[in-house]
């Protein structure tokens, strides 16, 4: 866990001592539950800087564009990555012996917004990933006060009150002229939360499974104009890790461990590609669970997305 030494504290309280001589966000926890912990000498004086790496995988492998993996879905299928991208947002540690979480101020940068929203974007623009960009980023960088810390929580999702602006005008994260090109779906409907696609490799023409996440239900007169109120269905889900080691932790995700269940090959007649998160879509039956979302009638369960390593 991260602490203030004593040293620390000592040099503090000489210096006032020679100055008065002078006049002077849970939807489920992942399953590998411990704490680690690590001293570390802060600056008493200054923020503590935060580094939250991410890394995506596909069955244990690390995601590449245009990689194959083996053995994804109820069926075995072949999948060959063409996205993963995902937006967090409301990033805080967890105090060390409990407490109110303590929010994460993040860095402004072309993919981290100063308001607290992040883009996680692991595909490179070659290949099948053609939606995205050259670049890549996935570490999520801020300050918190300094004190001691071994969790973390965070949302997958854009915050309501950024859902619905304009995106072609948006800026850095939310830009859908720039890194965040294919991450929305209307201005009404807000952002695609999460963009993970493969290319199913069966003999014939070759489907794409997408799990795209986002708002649905979002009310308005037209899909080129915001949302008049707030969505049936925000489909924003956090994750929170007691777990976590700042220095020493990352954070994995993992889609094969949601699309277990799912068939992957087949398509549920009259949809959209995949699970696309509309109310009707069968295919996202099993899927929404594993992120801890229900999904009409299926209820939430245990999520298998994430997990700290």
């Amino acid at each position: 866990m991260f602490s203030i030494t004593k040293s620390a504290l000592f040099a503090a309280s000489a210096a006032s001592l020679l100055a008065c001589g002078d006049n002077g966000n849970k939807v489920s926890p992942d399953a590998h539950d411990h704490d680690h912990d690590a001293a570390v000498t802060v600056d008493a004086a200054g923020p503590l800087a935060v580094s939250i790496p991410f890394v995506a995988r596909v069955k244990g492998t690390a995601f590449a564009c245009d990689q194959v993996y083996a053995g994804v879905g109820s069926t075995a299928a072949e999948y060959k990555g063409q996205d993963f991208r995902f937006f967090v947002s409301d990033v805080a540690l967890i105090p060390t012996g409990g407490g109110a979480p303590v929010p994460v101020t993040l860095t402004a940068n072309s993919n981290q917004s100063a308001d607290g929203i992040a883009l996680i974007d692991f595909e490179n623009g070659t290949g099948l990933c053609q939606m995205g960009t050259p670049s890549t980023y996935s570490t999520v960088v801020g300050t918190v006060p300094p004190g001691s810390y071994n969790g973390v929580t965070f949302t997958m999702g854009v915050p309501q009150a950024k859902n619905h602006l304009d995106p072609a005008g948006a800026a850095g994260p939310l830009n859908t002229t720039g890194i965040a090109s294919g991450m929305s779906w209307s201005w009404r409907s807000g952002y695609k939360f999460a963009k993970i696609e493969g290319q199913i490799q069966v003999t014939g023409t070759k489907p794409v499974f997408n799990l795209h996440l986002g708002s649905t239900g979002c009310p308005g007169p037209a899909a080129d104009q915001p949302a008049s109120g707030p969505c049936t269905n925000p489909n924003r889900p956090t994750y929170t890790f007691s777990n976590f080691t700042l220095g020493t932790s990352k954070i994995v995700a993992d889609v094969a461990n949601v699309l277990a269940d799912a068939d992957v090959k087949t398509n549920m007649a009259g949809t959209a590609p995949g699970c696309m998160s509309f109310p009707g879509d069968a295919d996202c039956n099993t899927v929404f669970p594993k992120l801890g979302l229900a999904f009409e009638a299926n209820p939430a369960a245990t999520q298998t997305l994430f997990k700290v390593e």
